[in-house]
């Protein structure tokens, strides 16, 4: 039995580096997960490694987030959605081909507005049944700290991806205070995965440690998702996991 025993939540890019991490959190404190992801042969592979609650069952789709097509999920039954899913892609402005600008901002960015509409739906007809008290679910949104700063250049359209769910977050969690739906960020430093291994990382902060590489693992996002999704008094907050990066 966790804190989230009961809890069902929805993770896009869940068979991911971060995402996969927050969907092992989230099934370690009793959470039913459902993994949305592109790829497959990810979700066939990573589904089966979660701690399965007692009496439940994680799911794992197939889903695009830069389609219209909505997920095949009841949103009315989902506590938490996480949106994870995101692209890396960089290049300086002047070069980068139009497609793929339409493709970082269709992925980074409208894929978490769509994704948190289809949830908010559900959750606004549900929410004369729950009492600010019980909650009526969280949106937690993966942001960065380039979002929060221009860290290193050749990420310009990326960043600007970051920097707008920044302030959807903060809007959204106006919008969803009065039916008890709370909404939070986190921008991660660098974390290591997949998507980030060909970004340089930028000058270390004066505040880490001697030797620290300056990654950041990607359990402490795990964390800070937990914590998000357990403390019904926080709302609109918008947390930095990175070494005081983002402080200079």
């Amino acid at each position: 039995m966790g804190e989230l025993s009961g809890k069902t939540a929805v993770v896009s890019g869940g068979s991911g580096g971060i995402g996969f991490a927050i969907c092992t959190k989230f099934a370690q404190n009793g959470a039913k997960v459902i993994i949305l992801d592109y790829n497959q042969e990810a979700i066939d592979e990573m589904l089966p490694k979660l701690v399965t609650p007692e009496g439940q069952k994680h799911e794992g789709h197939f889903y695009d987030v830069t389609k219209n097509d909505r997920p095949p999920v009841d949103f009315s039954k989902v506590d938490i959605l996480l949106n994870g899913a995101g692209v890396g892609d960089g290049g300086f402005l002047e070069g980068m081909d139009v497609g793929l600008i339409d493709r970082i901002i269709a992925t980074n960015l409208t894929g978490v507005i769509k994704l948190t509409k289809y949830a908010m739906e559900a959750w606004f007809e549900r929410s004369d049944s729950r009492s600010k008290a019980q909650g009526n679910g969280v949106v937690i949104n993966i942001s960065s700290i380039l979002g929060l700063r221009a860290v290193t250049p050749a990420l310009t359209v990326y960043s600007a991806s970051k920097g707008g769910i920044i302030m959807f977050t903060k809007a959204l969690a106006v919008e969803g205070g009065a039916h008890a739906i709370r909404a939070n960020a986190i921008c991660p430093g660098y974390v290591r995965t997949n998507m980030t291994e060909f970004m340089e990382l930028p000058e270390p902060s004066p505040f880490q440690e001697k030797d620290d590489t300056g990654d950041v693992d990607k359990e402490s996002i795990a964390g800070a998702a937990y914590y998000f999704a357990t403390n019904l008094q926080v709302s609109g907050a918008i947390l930095s996991v990175d070494k005081a990066m983002a402080a200079l």
